[in-house]
This record gives C-alpha cells, sequence and structure tokens, in this order.
C-alpha cells in the first residue's frame, strides 16, 4: 500500500467515524435506521449494579449508574423530544489532513434525509474525491480510484449512521443502557470524563463529566477523536469541530463545520447518483 492510498483511505474512514460510525461490522443506529441490519438482535445483558463514580463528585458516596448517566447525557444534547424532532441535516464543513505526505484542506458535503431514510456524502481532498449514497438498504460510491459500483452492505449500514446528534443515545434508544459494557471514571483530553464501552463494539465513548455532552472517541491502538466547539442547533446541541489522531498512520485530520442546516427539503438532485 503506498503513501497516497494509505492516507486517502485513511481520510474516508475518519470521515464516516466523524458521522458517527463505529466500525464496518457492526455500527448502532438510530431514529428510523433498521438497527437489526448493523447490530446483533442478541446483546448480552450487564451485571445489575454496573455504577461508576461521579467525577465532579469524588470522594463522597454520590453514584451514577449507567441510565443515569445516558439520561444526563440525553438532557444535555437537548432532550429525547428535541433529538427526534431532526429530520434531515445538511452539514458541510472544511477538513485538513496532517501526515509526513504533507497538508490536504478540502471539504466535506454531508445530506441526511432521516425521515426517508437516504443520504449522501461528499469529500473532495482535490486530488482524490468520493461521492457515496443509499435509500434504505441499496447504497452506492465512486471515487477518484475506483469506478461507480454498489455498495455491501456493510458499507450501507456504515453511511447511514444517524448524523452527529448523539451516537449514545442512539444506542440506547435502539438497544437499552445494557448494550453499554461498563461506565469508567477517567480523564480524556485533561478533564474528568465517564468511558463508555459499547459491547460487541471496539468504538469507546468519552463523556464530559462536567457538560455530560461527548468528548470524544477511542478505538485502542489505532485513533483518538476529539470532539468540542458545541453550538445549539434547532434545540440540540451538535459538536462543530472534531480532531482525529490516527496512530497507526502518524495522520491527523481535523473537521471545522462551516454550516450547518436541519429539517430543511431535500431534494431529489441533491441525491442524485453519478452516471459513472
Amino acid at each position: 500500500m503506498n503513501r497516497l492510498f494509505q492516507h486517502t483511505g485513511a481520510c474516508v474512514l475518519i470521515v464516516s467515524l466523524l458521522t458517527g460510525c463505529t466500525d464496518s461490522e457492526s455500527p448502532p443506529v438510530a431514529n428510523d435506521v433498521n438497527v437489526n441490519q448493523v447490530l446483533p438482535n442478541q446483546l448480552p445483558a450487564e451485571p445489575a449494579g454496573m455504577n461508576a463514580i461521579d467525577p465532579e463528585n469524588s470522594g463522597s458516596n454520590t453514584q451514577l449508574n449507567k441510565a443515569e448517566i445516558i439520561d444526563a447525557h440525553i438532557k444535555a444534547v437537548g432532550g429525547l423530544e428535541a433529538i427526534k424532532k431532526i429530520k434531515s441535516i445538511v452539514r458541510v464543513s472544511e477538513v485538513i489532513s496532517k501526515s509526513a505526505a504533507g497538508e490536504v484542506i478540502g471539504t466535506t458535503t454531508e445530506v441526511f434525509d432521516l425521515a426517508g431514510d437516504r443520504g449522501r456524502v461528499d469529500l473532495d481532498l482535490k486530488d482524490f474525491k468520493e461521492a457515496k449514497g443509499w435509500r434504505g438498504q441499496q447504497g452506492w460510491r465512486v471515487n477518484t480510484e475506483a469506478p461507480l459500483r454498489a455498495s455491501t452492505p456493510d458499507e450501507v449500514g456504515v453511511d447511514k449512521i444517524t448524523p452527529p446528534v448523539s451516537i449514545v443515545q442512539a444506542i440506547s434508544g435502539a438497544f437499552g443502557t445494557e448494550a453499554f459494557r461498563s461506565v469508567e471514571n477517567v480523564q480524556f483530553d485533561g478533564k474528568p470524563c465517564f468511558k463508555m464501552t459499547i459491547i460487541n463494539n471496539p468504538l469507546i465513548v468519552y463523556l464530559d463529566a462536567a457538560t455530560k455532552l461527548i468528548a470524544g472517541f477511542e478505538i485502542e491502538q489505532f485513533m483518538v477523536i476529539y470532539l468540542g466547539d458545541y453550538k445549539e442547533v434547532e434545540g440540540v446541541q451538535m459538536a462543530h469541530y472534531s480532531k482525529a489522531d490516527i496512530t497507526v498512520l502518524q495522520t491527523s485530520f481535523v473537521s471545522n463545520v462551516k454550516q450547518v442546516n436541519v429539517n430543511v427539503e431535500i431534494t431529489d438532485e441533491q441525491l442524485a447518483k453519478p452516471t459513472k
């Protein structure tokens, strides 16, 4: 694998991760997405009483269990009612990738019609471009290095992950608190956080103990993703900044949201499949 292929391939992977995905085999979903297509139907239950100490009250007897932590997070995001009101999202971001091969600046344009179970994501990194879209369980993709083809079921499962509202709410809404293996009191990005691990999934989620918003993600020995610059959009807190450090490739990938619109009309033209 040459350096250019490594670089662009990593960028495509990170763009997918930053829109909420976990891995290509078992990403969780929410809202109108068919969860049975992307996560096991049966998840093992956790032992009762799996608790975590609240970092803000360390040294006291105060404890928060998984359900209470998740509930606090959903309220911090804006509440379940506000989250469920988000039916469509159009987001444009500036992306900067840095590696030993140099710096690449580009954009991503994401169109999610959640109510219609369809969407499209375009990545433009100057010398490398990729477009991918889906409707239901059918999808397509094309990039600078490969011709137009049908997406595999796993690829569609990754592509159609609900955009950045709350992956924690998505998982708990679909499978309950049992989908989370454990919650720990840790330090992440220099601040107290709750570390949440997911059953049958390598993704680790970190919740800021103070704000209860997602501070970042981690796939151990592969990458760490940091989230920040939260802003309210239609009553929901959305991260407008993200940075991914890919340790295996010594590459960083920064994304800054420049424009986001929710509950806008999505046209067929916005989601049209290329002819080649």
